[in-house]
């Protein structure tokens, strides 16, 4: 491990280890976020603690993609046992260290498993029946849990898109037809099953399609 030191001023000396352990001055202090941060700019902390790659709290977050807030949340006492946050394989310098391959387990049973759900509960629908018979806009706005008022204000905006031959917030239809109040819209059921799986968003968002995704090339 290499170490480099640096006169600071007052006379102060700081040794800083390259493998990242927490800076320390002469007068005891260290720098960094409080317990298990990791010091501003310096990157992720990482050391070979009982011969597995480790990291801290603040490293685990930078690592997983996730707020140092949101990783001490999961791992506090009353939630570890909920998420699964890994035990840290020792406390040096003060700071709990967590093996790398541990974080690996961590983020693929809990923190993608718990997007997955998510996406699968708002996305995620199958719609029986011939793929190709027509459903109407009521049948279109029920599926995805919109009131009247707002499935006419994502029609409202889709029109220009759709009249340029293009999805818009919506599928452009695939029948029209005058109707007492208006244009009577239907779409194929396969094309509203696409669309409503690849959308983005909340369940009641207009969500268009991931880019590249459009169904125009469906019909």
């Amino acid at each position: 491990m290499t170490t480099t030191i640096a006169a600071a001023s007052a006379g102060t000396v700081i040794l800083a280890h390259i493998m990242g352990e927490p800076a320390a001055c002469a007068g005891g202090g260290r720098s960094g976020e409080g317990r298990g941060g990791s010091r501003a700019g310096k990157g992720m902390e990482e050391r070979v603690v009982q011969g597995r790659r480790c990291t801290n709290r603040a490293g685990a977050a930078e690592y997983l993609g996730r707020s140092l807030q949101t990783i001490n949340l999961v791992a506090s006492p009353k939630r570890r046992a909920s998420t699964g946050w890994p035990a840290y394989v020792d406390v040096e310098d003060g700071y709990e260290w967590y093996a790398l391959d541990d974080l690996d387990t961590f983020r693929a049973s809990y923190l993608e498993a718990k997007k997955a759900a998510r996406q699968a509960k708002v996305h995620q629908v199958t719609l029986d029946g011939n793929p190709d018979e027509l459903i109407p806009a009521k049948d279109f706005r029920a599926i995805i849990g919109v009131g009247h008022g707002v499935w006419s204000k994502y029609v409202e905006k889709s029109i220009p898109d759709w009249q340029e031959g293009r999805d818009g917030y919506l599928p452009k239809p695939d029948h029209e037809e005058p109707g007492r109040r208006g244009v009577i819209r239907s779409w194929q059921r396969h094309r509203v099953q696409t669309w409503v799986n690849n959308r983005v968003g909340s369940a009641s968002s207009p969500g268009r399609p991931a880019k590249g995704r459009a169904l125009a090339s469906e019909t």
